[in-house]
């Protein structure tokens, strides 16, 4: 399940738990231990940043599991003073703390993808991806799913799956919050990954079927077909599905009601697919009201950067968050 953690990192006390606990969740996916090392470092180096450059922050971990690789992303964001020059700061020698000033450049040489998005007064998101094997992809993909504070499971789910050129995204958001919530949220994950060449409303209909002893759920499926030049999409509650190209931003509606309780009728809604497109899905664990036009060139950086920004910026206190962030790579 596509879940992850977050640790506040505010003081240097917290720099170490940040470093245990990414190293815990190596060794529990089997890495081994030269790749617990690169992770061990790379950590320490992002949690220091925050709590020197950043004035604090926190750190959002995922485990990107797959057949070939079992691989780590990570995410550090901060509300700080932000940096003028990422270039500059991405030098070796170069500190702004009176540190020896080789931390930053040392998460960007140990990482197998490093992204970083800064506003000088609006803080920082740094993102890397640490990979046991390198596989590639027709789409860059990327999410984040958080617990609401004091819960230990989150009431969301989403997973995103590519065939023969073809990107299937969903997201689910269970009614309320805990452990509940998050089991009706993956039974309707189960259902989508067990549907992979069904349409986008029948699949729907299949996981209202499967959640009728759930509490229930909002749900959404995007489908992403860029050799038929089509997005095709459908969904039932309060999900947010976008597809953003060239400062433009298209919604694509949901039918009311709730998974789980006999919705009577589920439609499908059609897109043409623009070259340079990303699609964005949230639950309403994010603001509604946000724009990429507020973040010069963010849109077209790595979706796992787009993702962190939009959670950093435009998420619920008191509500489970799920925000997922696809494009193609060609």
């Amino acid at each position: 399940m596509n879940s992850s953690r977050y640790i506040a990192v505010i003081e240097e006390s917290q720099v170490g738990f940040a470093r245990r606990l990414v190293v815990e969740i190596c060794q529990r996916i089997g890495s081994d231990e030269t790749f617990c090392g690169k992770v061990a470092i790379v950590v320490t180096e992002m949690a220091r940043n925050l709590v020197r450059h950043g004035k604090g922050g926190e750190i959002v971990i995922r485990e990107v599991a797959t057949p070939a690789s079992s691989n780590l992303e990570l995410l550090a964001l901060d509300r700080g003073p932000g940096m003028r020059n990422i270039a500059e700061c991405l030098r070796d020698g170069f500190s702004s703390a009176g540190t020896a000033g080789t931390g930053f450049g040392a998460i960007k040489r140990l990482s197998d993808r490093f992204e970083v998005f800064s506003q000088p007064g609006r803080g920082t998101v740094v993102w890397v991806r640490l990979c046991t094997a390198s596989v590639s992809h027709a789409f860059e993909s990327s999410g984040i799913s958080v617990a609401v504070e004091r819960e230990t499971v989150c009431g969301d789910a989403w997973e995103i799956i590519e065939t023969a050129g073809v990107l299937r995204a969903m997201v689910v958001d269970g009614l309320g919050h805990g452990p509940l919530a998050g089991q009706a949220a993956r039974e309707g994950v189960a259902v989508f990954r067990s549907q992979a060449t069904t349409g986008v409303a029948s699949t729907l209909k299949l996981v209202d079927e499967a959640l009728t002893k759930t509490r229930g759920a909002a749900g959404a499926i995007v489908e992403l077909s860029p050799a038929k030049g089509l997005v095709t999409a459908a969904g039932v509650g309060n999900i947010s599905m976008r597809l953003l190209n060239n400062g433009e931003s298209k919604s694509f509606g949901c039918d009311n009601g709730t998974l789980g309780t006999g919705v009577p009728r589920i439609r499908e809604f059609k897109q043409p697919w623009v070259h340079g497109s990303v699609l964005v899905m949230h639950s309403d664990g994010v603001k509604t009201r946000w724009t990429l036009k507020d973040y010069p060139g963010l849109a077209r950086r790595h979706p796992g950067l787009v993702a962190g920004l939009l959670y950093r910026d435009f998420r619920r206190e008191r509500d489970d968050v799920t925000v997922i962030v696809a494009c193609h790579s060609s």
